[in-house]
């Protein structure tokens, strides 16, 4: 039976985290397909987003629309997630990632650096993404919202993540994006700037339906 570890100066890793790592890493061993889905995203992720924002800042027509105005959003909430979890990362001890904590168990699908795993960098700017997107629309929102999801799942299949790693970052991309969507009006003057160096065209404000 796998049991809590509370090493001092260790971020205690959870039975429940281990078992559902073990879990999900162990389908690596029997499910080929699911593993370049996986890996795909897990490591390119932040691209994929970045080639997201760009068909939605860059789609014609050049007007100022609900969904460009959302792409400045959830960049800017992308990047508070990531500043929160930089913080938190040198405040909190040091948590072991899968790979390195269960070396015999846990089959990494991705090189990555030992560094602390607590929270999720890639869950949070995926969430915070995701959230400030239901601006330009609620469907729009939702296949976010699932992208994000499959992103934290991905991240724990390939080995890099505890479950608790992924959902507190999804808690913080949350919050994030919620906050920025909560203070849009205050950056108008930065909304304007952008489209102006884009010479996007005026077209009517619009409001957020909640």
């Amino acid at each position: 039976m796998l049991h809590l570890s509370s090493a001092h100066g260790r971020f205690p890793i959870f039975a429940f985290d281990q078992q559902a790592a073990i879990s999900l890493n162990h389908l690596s061993l029997s499910h080929p397909l699911w593993n370049v889905l996986a890996t795909i995203l897990a490591k390119y992720s932040p691209e994929l987003w970045a080639v997201l924002f760009l068909l939605f800042w860059f789609w014609p027509p050049r007007v100022q629309n609900r969904a460009r105005r959302a792409v400045v959003y959830a960049v800017l909430a992308g990047v508070l997630a990531l500043v929160v979890n930089v913080v938190l990362g040198h405040l909190l001890p040091y948590r072991p990632r899968p790979f390195v904590y269960l070396p015999t168990l846990i089959h990494p699908l991705v090189a990555h650096n030992p560094g602390t795993s607590f929270p999720s960098d890639h869950a949070a700017g995926s969430f915070a993404f995701a959230v400030a997107l239901f601006y330009a629309g609620r469907r729009d929102g939702w296949w976010a919202l699932l992208f994000a999801a499959a992103v934290a799942v991905a991240r724990v299949y390939v080995g890099l993540h505890w479950p608790s790693d992924v959902l507190a970052g999804a808690l913080i991309g949350t919050v994030c994006g919620l906050w920025v969507l909560s203070v849009r009006d205050h950056l108008e003057g930065l909304v304007r700037v952008l489209f102006g160096l884009f010479r996007i065209q005026g077209g009517r404000r619009y409001r957020f339906r909640r």
